[in-house]
């Protein structure tokens, strides 16, 4: 195995189309959950985990690891390169969780009943309001927010990359969360929380369109019906890719800024700044900040997160793409199966690489859930699988 632990994002990325059953979904919420802290830990000196922070990934005695980098569990996690604090992605995927639990099953008596913490024990749903509310944002926009200091990673996929300010791929998922956390409440008749988290997430995809919006750098005439949504406010500041096809495909951004950033991704399609082979860089060929790379990172460019290729979000850039240029979706689809077809084993499954690079010819972690999983459902959920028929 590549990556022998319990992965919180990896896990909610294969939900939303019943790919994995409500009684195992049960048990990952017991599991993540009895990891939760009601009180800060602090690790050591600059490391801190803070109070109802859901842990990166869980190793198999159930030991929390609330950073990357390694299976440490202890006192010798996190820290430089990885952040004082730990993402901010992983809070946001455990609503979505229990969200999806509450969808297959409508069960109520499981969102109030108390649930096991590392502290004690409460009800699911004030567990997964603690945990909303865990993590900092800003005070007008309710942007998830980090300092370059705390360095705490943005999310698990950039989580080889330094960012700061306000953060885009977090706000993406916090409007989410916040939208799924209302339709919990309204569940169980508590309107005033209802109202309060779907105005949460309303200001949050607000904030977002307001922020990170930015047209390219170009003098054509076309600029102006384009746009990127920029990875952060301070370093990082460069066109996202997966954030921007994220925002579209999720609905966060609507109406003609959705329609703009999807004209962008068209565009970096077509010129292969963005996708090869139906897989999708993090940040543009084309990115002047540091050769085409992050301007931060402890990979070199071309690697990994770096400016490696993945189909985790291609599912997320077709359906952005469909939005205004349904010929370059279906194009990027049947790229996408033809690739998923060239890594075929001899058992007849699809080695689903977690990354590769056609022009060095590497490639890493074979049987990589999300890779398959996540364009699957994504597109499923977009009633667009018929895109990915090679005929």
């Amino acid at each position: 195995m590549g990556y022998p632990a319990f992965w919180v994002r990896d896990a909610a990325m294969m939900l939303g189309a019943d790919l994995i059953s409500a009684a195992e979904l049960k048990g990952w919420i017991t599991l993540i959950a009895r990891t939760i802290r009601s009180a800060d830990w602090n690790v050591r000196d600059g490391v801190v985990v803070p109070a109802f922070f859901v842990p990166d990934h869980i190793n198999f005695d159930g030991s929390a690891c609330f950073y990357p980098g390694s299976y440490e569990s202890g006192d010798k996690q996190g820290g430089p390169p990885w952040g004082k604090f730990p993402p901010l992605d992983d809070n946001f995927y455990f609503i979505d969780m229990v969200y999806q639990h509450w969808r297959l099953t409508q069960d109520r008596a499981f969102l109030r009943a108390p649930i096991q913490t590392a502290s004690g024990e409460m009800p699911l749903i004030d567990l997964c309001d603690r945990v909303f509310r865990a993590i900092r944002t800003s005070p007008v926009a309710d942007l998830v927010i980090t300092s370059e200091i705390d360095n705490a990673k943005d999310w698990g996929f950039c989580d080889a990359v330094t960012k700061s300010g306000s953060l885009l791929f977090p706000s993406i998922l916090r409007s989410i969360a916040g939208w799924h956390l209302s339709k919990l409440f309204t569940a169980l008749g508590d309107e005033d929380r209802a109202k309060l988290s779907h105005l949460q997430s309303v200001s949050t995809s607000f904030g977002i369109a307001m922020t990170f919006l930015a047209p390219p750098h170009r003098t054509d005439n076309s600029a102006a019906s384009e746009a990127w949504l920029h990875s952060a406010t301070e370093v990082g500041n460069q066109p996202d890719v997966w954030g921007s096809a994220f925002a579209v495909a999720s609905r966060v951004i609507q109406a003609e800024d959705a329609a703009r950033v999807s004209r962008a991704l068209v565009r970096a399609f077509r010129d292969k700044t963005a996708v090869r082979d139906g897989l999708v860089r993090h940040i543009l060929t084309t990115d002047t900040k540091s050769n085409a790379g992050w301007q931060q990172s402890v990979s070199p460019v071309g690697e990994y997160q770096n400016g490696g290729y993945w189909s985790t979000p291609s599912g997320w850039y077709i359906a952005a793409m469909h939005l205004t240029d349904p010929a370059a979706a279906r194009d990027m689809a049947r790229d996408l199966v033809r690739t998923l077809r060239s890594w075929l084993r001899d058992d007849g499954t699809t080695r689903a690489w977690e990354w590769s690079n056609p022009d060095t010819g590497r490639a890493a972690n074979e049987l990589y859930a999300a890779s398959v999983a996540l364009p699957w459902i994504t597109l499923k959920n977009a009633g667009l699988l018929t895109l990915l028929r090679d005929d």
